[in-house]
């Protein structure tokens, strides 16, 4: 009877040590698995287009929604794609790069403001972006290039000196 219980005990201990490699093996391919299932970190910097300070004057008609807290508009002759300037109290106004900070050499890499006008969207990547210009939700991982502004009585200049 002890042989037998020996053979049965010299049994098991292989069928342990071959569950548990088993186990093993399975948590080092998940591990890897997830590791590489994370975010694009080797993305293209975002290019960096020049351009001459632009001074907009908000009394005109054409700025009126930058008149109340919230508002936006979309200016397409400056920065890479353009540039969304954002009023975000009487005083303070932010200027974001049109172009998305991720896969920013891509055709379809252009934030727009939501039609909730609650957030910025990029219509290539579909990752959304605070107004404060940083990634809420979907794939970008940096925020969007700001731009310094400067406000004198009515009018707004931007500056292509990039401040984040």
């Amino acid at each position: 009877m002890l042989e037998g219980r020996r053979v049965k005990d010299f049994m098991t201990i292989p069928q342990n040590r071959v569950f548990r490699s088993t186990i093993t093996r399975l948590l080092i391919v998940f591990s890897i698995l997830m590791c590489s299932c994370g975010q694009d970190l080797t993305d293209d910097p975002i290019p960096v287009v020049p351009f001459p300070d632009t001074i907009i004057n908000l009394s005109f008609p054409e700025y009126q929604k930058l008149a109340f807290d919230g508002g936006y508009k979309t200016i397409s002759t400056i920065g890479v794609r353009g540039v969304i300037v954002y009023r975000n109290n009487s005083a303070t106004y932010l200027a974001f790069e049109v172009n998305c900070s991720y896969h920013p050499n891509e055709a379809s890499a252009n934030v727009s403001v939501h039609s909730s006008g609650l957030y910025m969207t990029c219509t290539g990547c579909g990752s959304n972006f605070s107004f404060a210009g940083q990634p809420t939700g979907g794939i970008a991982w940096r925020p969007l290039r700001k731009y310094r502004t400067v406000l004198s009585g009515s009018n707004l200049t931007i500056s292509n000196e990039i401040v984040n």
